[in-house]
């Protein structure tokens, strides 16, 4: 049957092309249709989603209703539209198969590729290393995280080496936006700056000669970190201690220990307050991370006298073994009694099951409620919003650095800084400078001479 002796119906406004018998290969959804306000008719076609190479699938409007692909055919005769409808889809079709092929070039040189490799053989390293499942966590946050990971770009779909320093500004774009009045993201694209900057280097495996485009600037604002001054420090240890009962600080035996008043569902009780006094004075004297204490054995100290040392032992891994020791002298009488009462074995909260790939949830929400408990029953009270067990630390840093400023000079903050598990920069970063502003201003107040005219002098008024 010719197509030119198909009977259209009459006021059509739609018709499917196969209506008219034209022989060839092409999808049974073209049609041809009708359009206001021209005489001549379009063609229109809906790809399957594996097809369809348009923005998000061409889903439009709230709905998210795909719309089909139309065309002009340039004539208002039906069957001769219904030809041209044919060669137009064919050319259409060429097209999607050419982008395709692109498509899955790029997507082998994607970021994803690299992603992919990379962080198999990261996490085939780290696997026998503590804190391996928070590794993990925090790896794939900064890769597909919400909207903000590195998958979510539209420059990640790219072939590397097509990537350019203007993708990285439009990153940048997308971090800023999510910045708050106490986040000013600078953290976050550092992170995300260095992961992006692995993957590339990965890249490098099939571009030699790939070259990195340049980041945008990050600036951060630095804050001083909550710290404790020294006096809120000594009321701080003191209210423990009376909250203990007083036996914080008494010399028990480990079964002493174990008879001490302790209830599983109230953290208020005798042992916690025990136990808190001895990981806060831990801190305090050795310069302990938050991260450590989940692990920490009494096994890892050594009684020399006049020194005692910790050595941080690692329990997976081939990592380098830490030392680190005290800087003030009463840490040799509390480590004394601290390890009459624990003599052996986990050494912080040692009923509290913890994992060895990560920090026990359990554990940290019971070290910080209980500190942040202790700092509101001081009398005064001292504020606790937002204070950890990583506040201690740095209490720990700061008010040694206060009492020794020499410890802040070259050679010895690179000894204090290596003791510290830490470096000089971060020393001078987030302590030094804070400590040289506040005695500036001190030695300058003292030696400015008040203005002639800035006193203020009773005046005698007649009533």
């Amino acid at each position: 049957m010719k197509s030119e002796s198909v009977l259209l119906p009459k006021n059509w406004k739609v018709l499917s092309v196969s209506l008219f018998g034209i022989k060839g290969t092409y999808p049974n959804n073209l049609k041809i249709r009708k359009v206001a306000r021209t005489q001549n008719l379009a063609a229109s076609w809906l790809p399957s989603i594996e097809e369809d190479h348009r923005p998000n699938k061409g889903r439009v409007g709230k709905t998210g209703k795909r719309d089909p692909i139309r065309g002009y055919m340039g004539t208002p005769d039906p069957h001769e539209a219904a030809k041209r409808a044919i060669e137009w889809i064919k050319e259409l079709q060429r097209s999607a198969k050419l982008i395709k092929e692109l498509e899955e070039i790029e997507q082998h040189h994607s970021l994803e590729t690299y992603w992919e490799r990379w962080y198999a053989r990261e996490g085939s390293k780290r696997k026998t290393q503590r804190n391996f499942d928070r590794w993990c966590r925090d790896a794939r946050l900064k890769w597909d995280g919400g909207t903000y990971g590195v998958k979510h770009q539209p420059w990640a779909q790219k072939s590397v080496e097509k990537i350019t320093a203007a993708d990285f500004a439009d990153y940048w774009a997308v971090l800023d936006a999510r910045r708050s009045g106490t986040n000013d993201m600078g953290g976050t694209k550092a992170q995300q700056k260095t992961l992006i900057r692995e993957l590339l280097k990965e890249a490098r495996s099939d571009f030699p000669h790939l070259s990195i485009p340049d980041f945008p600037s990050i600036s951060r604002q630095i804050k001083e970190v909550q710290h404790l001054k020294r006096e809120e420090w000594d009321r701080l240890i003191g209210k423990i201690v009376e909250l203990s009962g007083g036996t914080a600080r008494s010399n028990i035996t480990l079964k002493q220990y174990k008879a001490l008043d302790w209830k599983y569902n109230n953290r208020l009780n005798q042992r916690n307050w025990v136990d808190l006094y001895d990981t806060l004075n831990l801190m305090w004297f050795f310069y302990l991370r938050a991260e450590d204490l989940p692990r920490l054995k009494a096994e890892w100290f050594q009684d020399h006298g006049e020194e005692i040392i910790c050595l941080l032992e690692q329990t997976k891994g081939n990592r380098p073994q830490q030392r680190t020791t005290h800087y003030r002298p009463d840490a040799i009488a509390n480590w004394r009694r601290m390890n009459q009462r624990r003599p052996n074995g986990l050494l912080i909260f040692p009923h509290i099951i913890r994992s060895d790939s990560d920090i026990s949830v359990t554990l940290k929400n019971t070290l910080n409620n209980l500190l942040r408990y202790a700092l509101e029953q001081c009398e005064p009270p001292i504020p606790s919003k937002g204070i950890t067990m990583t506040n201690i630390r740095h209490t720990a840093f700061r008010l040694t650095l206060e009492e020794v400023p020499e410890l802040g000079r070259p050679p010895d903050i690179y000894a204090f800084a290596q003791n510290g598990m830490t470096s000089a920069e971060m020393l001078q970063r987030t302590y030094l400078r804070f400590i040289e502003e506040k005695a500036t201003a001190k030695r300058a107040r003292a030696q400015i001479r008040p203005g002639e005219w800035s006193f203020v002098i009773k005046a005698d008024l007649e009533i």
